[in-house]
C-alpha cells in the first residue's frame, strides 16, 4: 500500500464535482443538450397539436354552419323591393307597352341601393335612360332577351347580372333567401294574369321581379309590373310560374326560347 511521506496509508478517496461521474465532461454536457432538445421538441409537439384540433374544431363550426342554412330553409320570405310599373303613369303608348324589362330593371336597382319606393317622375326618368340606351345598342327597345337585358344591367346599374338557365324552384328561393330579387322571364300568356293587357298579335313576352315566396301555398310573390290592379307582390302559383318561363327569340318574335332568369348581385362600383 502506498503511503504518504509522513508514514501514514494513501487510501484512494473519491474526490467531489466531476469526477465521481462515470461520464466524461463531454459526454456529460451531450447529455443534457439531449434531454434539452426532446423538452423542446415535446412542447413543440404538444403546441402543434392544440393548434390542428383548433382549425379542425373552426372547420367543423363552420361546415355545421353551412349545413344548417341549406338544411333550414324558410317557408316565406319577401323582400321589399318598391314597385314600379312598365307604364308608371298609366299610359300604356309609345315605348311604355313594352317596359316590362325597364320596370324590372328599375325596380331591382332601386331596392339595392335602399329605396324603400319610387315615384312616377322617378321611374320614368329611370327608365328613359334605359331606353335610349337600347335603342343606342340594339337599335330598339322593343323587348330585350335575357342576355341583351343582361348587358344593360352589368353595364349601366350599380348591381350585377347572371343568367341562370333551367332554374329550379329550389335555386331561384335559394337567392330570395340571400336577399336577392330574380328577374323572371316568361311567355306571359301562360300566366293567365287577366289585369296584363297582352296584345293578341304580340309575342306575349313578359318580364317580371320575384320578392318572395310562399311554401305554405306554393306561390311565388312578383312584383308584376304588367298588371295595373294587382302588380304589387302579386302571386303566382309555383308550377304555374316554373312553366311560363321563356326567353324571348328576338329572331322569330317569339317568346319560345329556353326557361331563364336573371340573378342579381350587388356590387359596390
Amino acid at each position: 500500500m502506498p503511503e504518504w511521506s509522513n508514514g501514514t496509508a494513501w487510501s484512494a478517496v473519491p474526490r467531489k464535482g466531476l469526477a465521481s461521474s462515470n461520464l466524461a465532461p463531454s459526454e456529460f454536457n451531450m447529455t443534457k443538450r439531449v434531454i434539452f432538445y426532446a423538452i423542446i421538441l415535446l412542447i413543440g409537439i404538444v403546441f402543434i397539436n392544440f393548434w390542428f384540433t383548433e382549425i379542425n374544431q373552426d372547420n367543423e363550426r363552420e361546415l355545421q354552419l353551412l349545413l344548417k342554412l341549406n338544411n333550414e330553409k324558410p317557408t316565406k320570405v319577401l323582400l321589399e323591393v318598391p314597385y314600379v310599373n312598365e307604364a308608371p303613369d298609366g299610359n300604356f303608348t309609345g315605348p311604355w307597352k313594352n317596359a316590362c324589362e325597364e320596370a324590372s330593371i328599375t325596380m331591382v336597382e332601386k331596392y339595392y341601393l335602399g329605396e324603400k319606393s319610387v315615384s312616377i317622375e322617378e321611374a320614368k326618368k329611370y327608365m328613359q335612360t334605359l331606353f335610349d340606351m337600347e335603342d343606342g345598342l340594339y337599335g330598339s327597345n322593343a323587348s330585350t332577351d335575357a342576355m341583351q337585358t343582361a348587358k344593360i344591367i352589368n353595364d349601366y346599374s350599380s348591381y350585377g347580372a347572371v343568367i341562370k338557365d333551367n332554374p329550379t324552384l329550389n335555386e331561384i328561393k335559394r337567392e330570395l333567401i340571400r336577399k336577392h330579387p330574380v328577374i323572371s322571364l316568361h311567355y306571359g300568356f301562360d300566366l293567365k294574369n287577366k289585369n296584363i293587357p297582352f296584345s293578341a298579335i304580340g309575342s306575349y313576352y313578359h318580364v317580371m321581379v320575384i320578392v318572395g315566396y310562399d311554401d305554405e301555398k306554393k306561390e311565388f310573390i312578383t312584383n308584376d309590373d304588367g298588371d295595373m290592379v294587382d302588380g304589387k307582390n302579386h302571386r303566382y302559383n309555383y308550377d304555374l310560374f316554373m312553366n311560363s318561363l321563356h326567353d324571348y327569340n328576338s329572331s322569330l318574335n317569339k317568346t319560345n326560347g329556353p326557361a331563364r332568369v336573371i340573378f342579381t348581385r350587388f356590387f359596390a362600383k
